[in-house]
């Protein structure tokens, strides 16, 4: 299936919009003062969940368990003889964006400078492209994106691109470690990085759900997932 994007990848402040809507639908058969408190309590449960970007996350979940490397469908998203360090992990502590149980706990944030040159980590097709919004804005859904549907049906998600960074169309196939795009520091982001995740299959690839364990062919020994704080080379692929 092809996923076409006509506007900006929707922010949270839709999410909340159309959450606080059904929350007071729901309170009008609840008394007045157990309706307040049913629409505060809900409030912050929303608040606290529109970092995701979109979408609800899993109700409870714990990383893992992570394929085996030498088997892993993926290689760094970077090109080889490079290497950045990964300074995002998963499920990290509650209250942080990659919080497990949230809708980014299987996502890696690798540090870059503005115009690092991604690569496709596993070959697909292109589904998705977002290149207009400018870097530096740290508003929540201006971020420019690529994203590539394997044919498994996951969907590789390559965020924070710079403006005008796509190397690749919609619709167009992609081998892997083909370059797709340069890093950026677009939307809700702290500082350039890419922030790189698969979503399962049987779903938009534009709403993040929590990802699935990954481990990349082409760097050093990782059997619980890459860890924060360490620098990973890709490596020349593997065969």
């Amino acid at each position: 299936m092809l996923f076409v994007l006509p506007i900006r990848y929707p922010g949270s402040q839709v999410i909340l919009r159309n959450t606080i809507s059904e929350i007071r639908v729901a309170s009008l058969r609840l008394d007045s003062k157990r309706a307040n408190n049913f629409v505060c309590l809900a409030l912050v449960f929303v608040l606290v969940g529109c970092g995701g970007g979109g979408g609800s996350g899993p109700a409870a979940s714990s990383c893992g368990p992570y394929p085996a490397q030498a088997t892993s469908f993926y290689v760094l998203p970077y090109e080889v003889g490079t290497g950045h360090e990964m300074v995002h992990g998963n499920c990290t502590a509650p209250g942080t964006s990659h919080q497990a149980g949230g809708t980014r706990q299987h996502a890696y944030d690798f540090e870059m400078p503005i115009g690092t040159v991604l690569v496709a980590a596993r070959a697909g097709q292109v589904s998705a492209v977002q290149q207009s919004n400018v870097d530096g804005t740290r508003i929540p859904g201006e971020e420019n994106f690529v994203i590539i549907t394997h044919d498994d049906g996951t969907h590789g998600r390559y965020f924070h691109i710079t403006q005008n960074g796509s190397m690749v169309a919609v619709g167009q196939m992609v081998g892997q470690g083909d370059p797709i795009a340069l890093s950026g520091d677009t939307g809700e982001s702290q500082g350039p990085h890419l922030h790189f995740v698969v979503e399962p299959a049987g779903q938009s690839p534009l709403v993040p759900r929590g990802g699935t364990p990954v481990t990349f062919l082409n760097t050093s020994p990782h059997p619980n997932g890459l860890r924060e704080g360490v620098v990973y080379v890709a490596d020349p692929y593997p065969g």
